[in-house]
């Protein structure tokens, strides 16, 4: 128990009485670059506050959230979802914003529980943009002009109060960060059953609970709902309804499991040197990969791996992607959306051509034909399976057909040694899991993407435990701000980051790739910069092909103890929760499956140092030997004055200690170099070791700001409006860019004031309330929930006992999975949660009085 005293002492001071211990107290951080808007609700609603009418000055790259009304009023008494408190009038904000080409404002609108206004975004010297709920966001982009300060304005149009966010450099969308708490999908009207009948056909088809079934694959059966148990209003078969007819498909005598049908979707964000884009794919240095392919010049060749995604661009002669179409296998491949074995690509009208698996299969095995992108594995086959269609969206049952498809392949052996799955945000299907188990049983390695939604809750397939899962990293080996982590994340690699430039090149961390687009419905091929973990997991798979080729008889267990021995990554045989055994090193990787390398080369692993006072402030780095050559007389060259290097007094291997030195730095001004090592092979010079090392000195942590936070102790069970309700509540302003949070014991007496505890169950969560409608954790506001935002727990409270030191991480982004089962969903109707509010609140932290009704 942690007890708060004060401290003893003699001499003229007086003494000042020690505090009585607190039942609950804590600090909560704040998510970078976070800012408030200088005028919302959490100040207008103190008595005597008028808007702003100064220009709020913004920093280089933020996420701000901000309250806007067109008039004042109150909100409805009727609502669910309102508290009958007054609003106040405040139709614009302005800022102050710094831009330069190519740089992009976004102003994402959420409305409030009252309408749905139409705000706009309007920019210096430009027309007006509009983003609404249901129109979606207003994107500006500066496309030319001085790199200097613009006036941005958002204006409400309407009446009605509305929350939003504006952001700079900051990506949206399933590929980056999202603000609206999660809602996960499934198609209504069908069922992926297992049958226990010894004649699976037969009794797929006497099945009286479907009107028709599909058949998947090892004993699995797409079933479809029969139009007589739809019960609800609405036409067609609806979620509610769906979900029913599961349940009783699971209680029907001969069914072994039901699930629905799931939603799942992907998951984006000589050698490859001499390839034209060569110079903007940092994300192959970043790997270790030019060492790689000096250690495996084949390739990858004769190792075919699949690719599980949206398929792949094919031009009007039949082709595929110039980059690509060489690799292709032609058989097999297999289209599972539209059945067919031509599995392209057609475009989408959802979102953009992306072409998403074109990408992904660029990435793995393009080519090296001196016209545009090589791949990781630039010898290997590509098997193209198509389980994604419009939207970059597919079903669980297409995907577990697939690979039932690629396990039973030909002659007994599968169609593909290594299986990329860049998709992901499904729940753990046990018929998912039969399916990919097999396939390790038959020797293949399958790779996933483990999410965009910056979150640790357990996504499939890539939390399976035969299977990879890979997180993403920006340029600087940092974990990119919306990849998901956990104990179940394996190992990382690049999927970048376009709100950074982690390497310092002037550009946005994005992965280059082969892409296309559609110009009169016809498909051109063409390359472009993606992000998400979806870019990071075929840089994996890609390794494992070329990891393949010099071990014929790699499986999965073979590549688990060489990753966790340290031998594929950076990471030195330690895990943590955020890069999984570390980030990925191609050339450590192909050494440990292979021996009698034709050349010796000296090797730097991490391949990249990245320093700063916010991560790491001192890094070791491995010099380690690869082949079968004698590396001796190693030398530093020239180094940043910025950082100090010592170590490898002897030949290698051996480890460089290198050390940022902060004084020597400019704040918030990056700076990049190299660490240049001399040495010599067999008596002979050697081309020399270039490590680029990048530091930064950051002061932006003291500058964070989420807006006034409501500490809440809440029920654990909501009310009957899907609100829970708080029992105690404490309210902070940010201080040095963090919230310091404590709660009292009761004392017993009546009332009961808002800070004091009483012992019980309850869930710890903060937030902002910036439209003043009573209640916080609404899209667009700022949310923090313990231990995780998203995997809340219950905290329990007991008498005489005292917990301190909590800490929770405050922020606008929510964790998203981008489709999963309604059945398991884990906020089903959530609203958000309801202060406390008498008809004046105060309290020590806040002595001054909210308006109300």
């Amino acid at each position: 128990m942690a007890v708060l005293a004060g401290c003893g002492g003699g001499g003229s001071g007086s003494s000042v009485p020690a505090l009585p211990p607190s039942p609950l107290s804590g600090v909560i951080s704040i998510e970078a670059n976070s800012r408030v808007d200088q005028d919302t609700m959490d100040q207008l609603g103190l008595e005597g506050a008028q808007a702003a009418t100064g220009i709020q000055a913004l920093p280089a790259s933020f996420v701000l959230a901000g309250y806007v009304s067109g008039a004042a009023g109150t909100y409805p008494s009727a609502s669910a979802q309102c508290q009958p408190f007054a609003y106040a009038e405040d139709a614009v904000d302005e800022y102050s914003v710094p831009l330069a080409a190519g740089e992009t404002l976004v102003l994402e609108s959420f409305g409030s529980c009252l309408a749905d206004p139409e705000l706009e975004l309007v920019v210096e010297g430009a027309g007006p943009l509009s983003a609404s709920v249901n129109g979606g966001p207003a994107r500006y982009t500066l496309t030319a002009g001085d790199s200097t300060e613009y006036l941005v304005t958002v204006r409400n149009t309407g009446n009605a109060p509305a929350r939003y966010i504006l952001a700079k450099s900051v990506a949206f969308g399933a590929e980056g960060m999202a603000f609206n708490w999660p809602r996960y999908r499934f198609i209504e009207g069908e069922a992926v059953v297992a049958l226990a009948d010894d004649d699976p056909v037969r009794a797929a088809m006497a099945t009286p609970a479907a009107e028709k079934a599909r058949g998947l694959g090892a004993g699995k059966w797409l079933m479809t709902m029969p139009g007589n148990r739809v019960r609800s209003s609405q036409a067609g078969p609806v979620a509610e309804d769906t979900l029913n007819w599961i349940r009783e498909l699971r209680a029907t005598p001969g069914v072994l499991s039901a699930t629905p049908n799931y939603v799942v979707s992907s998951q984006q964000t000589g050698t490859p040197v001499s390839e034209p884009l060569y110079t903007r794919q940092w994300h192959y240095d970043l790997i270790n990969g030019p060492a790689a392919w000096q250690l495996a010049p084949g390739g990858g060749t004769g190792v075919n791996v699949a690719v599980l995604d949206s398929g792949l661009l094919r031009l009007p002669s039949g082709a595929w992607h110039p980059d690509l179409d060489s690799n292709v296998q032609s058989r097999p491949a297999y289209d599972f959306v539209d059945d067919d074995t031509i599995p392209a690509d057609p475009g989408s009208s959802v979102g953009g051509d992306v072409f998403h698996g074109t990408h992904v299969a660029g990435t793995i095995a393009a080519v090296v034909n001196d016209a545009g992108s090589g791949g990781v594995a630039y010898g290997a086959g590509l098997v193209p399976v198509r389980v994604l269609g419009e939207g970059g969206t597919g079903s669980s049952a297409d995907l577990i057909a697939a690979i039932n498809w690629l396990v039973a392949g030909s002659g007994g052996q599968p169609y593909a040694d290594v299986v990329n799955m860049s998709l992901g945000g499904l729940p753990r299907i046990q018929d998912l899991e039969d399916a990919i188990a097999k396939g390790v049983g038959k020797g293949m390695v399958f790779v996933a993407a483990a999410g965009n939604a910056a979150t640790s809750t357990l996504s499939y397939p890539a939390a399976s435990p035969n299977v990879l899962a890979v997180s993403a990293v920006d340029g600087g080996g940092q974990l990119a701000g919306y990849s998901n982590f956990g104990s179940w994340i394996d190992l990382a690699a690049p999927g970048g980051d376009a709100s950074r430039d982690g390497n310092l090149d002037g550009a946005g961390d994005v992965v280059w790739s082969t892409s296309g687009e559609r110009d009169g419905g016809v498909s051109i091929a063409g390359y472009r910069g993606l992000q998400g973990t979806s870019m990071a997991s075929p840089h994996v798979a890609g390794v494992l092909a070329l990891m393949k080729a010099r071990d014929p008889a790699m499986n999965y267990d073979k590549v688990r103890v060489w990753l966790q021995g340290g031998q594929m990554t950076d990471g030195q045989a330690r895990r943590n929760d955020t890069l999984g055994w570390g980030v990925l090193d191609a050339a450590r990787a192909v050494s440990a499956a292979g021996t009698g390398f034709a050349d010796t080369i000296l090797s730097a692993s991490p391949a990249l140092v990245s320093l700063s006072n916010e991560g790491e402030q001192s890094v070791s780095v491995e010099l380690s030997v690869f082949g079968d050559g004698n590396v001796y007389s190693l030398s530093l060259g020239d180094m940043p004055a910025w950082i100090d290097v010592t170590g490898c007094q002897s030949a290698p291997p051996c480890a460089l200690q290198v050390t940022l030195l902060k004084d020597q730095l400019t704040p918030d001004e990056p700076a990049r170099g190299s660490i240049v090592v001399n040495y010599q092979v067999d008596g002979a010079s050697a081309d020399p070791l270039s490590i680029p090392v990048i530091g930064q000195l950051v002061s932006d942590e003291q500058a964070r700001n989420a807006g006034r936070h409501f500490v809440l102790l809440v029920n654990t069970e909501p009310d009957e409006n899907d609100l829970y309700m708080a029992e105690s509540q404490v309210t902070l302003d940010a201080e040095n860019g963090v919230y310091s949070f404590r709660f009292e014991n009761d004392d017993g007496e009546e009332p009961q004031q808002l800070r004091e505890v009483r012992p019980g169950d309850y869930y710890l969560v903060a937030g902002s309330d910036l439209d003043g409608d009573g209640i916080i954790c609404q899209p667009g506001e700022a949310c923090a929930e313990y231990p995780i935002t998203g995997l809340r727990e219950v905290i329990t409270i007991e008498e005489g006992q005292s917990l301190s030191d909590i800490r929770l991480t405050t922020g606008f982004s929510r964790p998203t999975i981008s489709a999963a089962s309604p059945d398991i969903l884990p906020r089903p109707g959530f609203q958000g949660y309801q202060l406390r509010a008498p008809e004046t609140q105060t309290g020590p932290a806040d002595n001054r009085t909210r308006m109300t009704q």
